[in-house]
């Protein structure tokens, strides 16, 4: 099975991110580039990927794809597989929205490994939200 690859980027501090699954047993996941987690899949993991996977490569691989930004505030994803020339998927979103619109089995497959580099990330460095209190707006008397 192919290596299969989705990134991520827009213009803001999300540089380039990528979640790269190769042949079904290993993950790796990089950001800008360089390699910040690497692990094998779990079981789970392999059996939500490996039909939609081997669905994406049955279908024929587009000649050529215009790259579509993601605009000021947005994102551009695309998803490849190793030894084509083009990404199979290239598509614009809103940051923190998954993209969709590449139709079947491609918008399932993006959802997942949107979800998977997502989580990976978070992992790695989690951002904790800051609770404000309603006592803590109001100003002392």
């Amino acid at each position: 099975m192919k290596t299969v690859t989705y990134e991520r980027s827009g213009r803001t501090n999300t540089g380039a991110q990528a979640v790269r699954v190769e042949g079904m047993r290993h993950l790796r996941v990089l950001e800008q580039g360089e390699t910040v987690v690497e692990r094998d899949l779990t079981e789970e993991e392999i059996e939500r990927l490996q039909p939609l996977v081997e669905e994406a490569e049955r279908q024929p691989a587009p000649a050529a794809l215009t790259p579509e930004a993601g605009g000021p505030r947005g994102m551009a994803v695309s998803l490849a597989f190793e030894d084509e020339e083009t990404p199979r998927v290239r598509l614009g979103c809103h940051a923190g929205q998954t993209a969709r619109g590449a139709g079947e089995p491609y918008d399932e497959l993006l959802a997942e490994l949107d979800a998977l580099l997502t989580e990976e990330l978070h992992e790695r460095a989690p951002r904790h939200a800051h609770a404000v209190l309603p006592h803590e707006l109001r100003q002392e008397e």
